[in-house]
């Protein structure tokens, strides 16, 4: 299925959301990305299925490290977060950008995300979604913005794994409340993974390490997709305590 012709019941982003590249390039990017999610190797079976339906909200933006883009990405996901339950079992928002259009550093790339989450997170002026941790270190962490918990996966040219290298800088996010929805005990959410993992070492020969290999392993070190250590990498997220609440 062609963007163009993406199933209609879902919703899709305001035009004012999408007006900053214009669209033949912005069609470009995505026709690009399907290609590559949708193709038999690529192991991630969730993004897989949304591509597959149709049920994502998809954005360009010029230039990652461009001030205003953590603003438009936080509307983009404010507006995710009204709409998901309107697109599928499995859902998610996907953004790509012109720039950067080379990530020579991996490890200056793990630090470039978390500067762009702790832009989006300081911007964001929405209760943290209570249903998960606010402490990167455990295993049920995840990003809130708009009050929703998100996973990033991130992919980028030059990344090392081969299921996270591409043309353009793209973050992907991934709300694990649809985890439990979809795979509502523990051996079904494992038996999951499991499968994701697999297919991920069968592409690379080897598995990712910053990938959780358990339900108690935490998520946040895979989430820029540069080969970190799990066990000595810190996360540099400073989540802000509630509004009523003294730092």
């Amino acid at each position: 299925m062609s963007p163009a012709r993406r199933r209609t019941e879902y919703p899709a982003l305001p035009a004012e959301h999408t007006e900053r590249v214009p669209g033949p390039v912005r069609e470009l990017i995505e026709q690009q990305l399907r290609s590559v999610v949708l193709g038999s190797p690529f192991p991630c079976l969730g993004a897989r299925s949304a591509f597959r339906d149709g049920s994502y909200l998809f954005n360009v933006l010029p230039d990652m490290d461009d001030p205003r883009s953590p603003e438009h990405v936080l509307a983009d996901l404010r507006y995710f977060a009204r709409v998901r339950l309107r697109m599928g079992d499995l859902y998610t928002y996907v953004v790509s950008f012109l720039e950067p259009r080379a990530i020579a550093d991996e490890g200056e790339w793990d630090r470039r995300l978390w500067s762009f989450l702790q832009h989006l997170h300081d911007l964001d002026d929405v209760p943290w979604d209570g249903r998960f941790s606010t402490e990167p270190r455990d295993a049920d962490f995840a990003l809130s913005v708009a009050g929703l918990g998100q996973l990033v996966v991130t992919l980028y040219p030059g990344a090392t794994r081969y299921a996270r290298r591409f043309g353009w800088t793209t973050l992907i996010f991934n709300p694990p409340e649809q985890d439990r929805a979809n795979f509502p005990t523990d051996e079904q959410f494992l038996r999951f993974q499991n499968r994701i993992r697999e297919r991920d070492a069968r592409l690379q020969g080897h598995v990712n390490p910053a990938l959780p290999a358990t339900l108690d392993d935490p998520q946040a070190p895979g989430f820029s997709g540069a080969p970190v250590d799990p066990d000595s990498w810190r996360c540099p997220l400073r989540v802000h305590p509630p509004l009523n609440e003294e730092p």
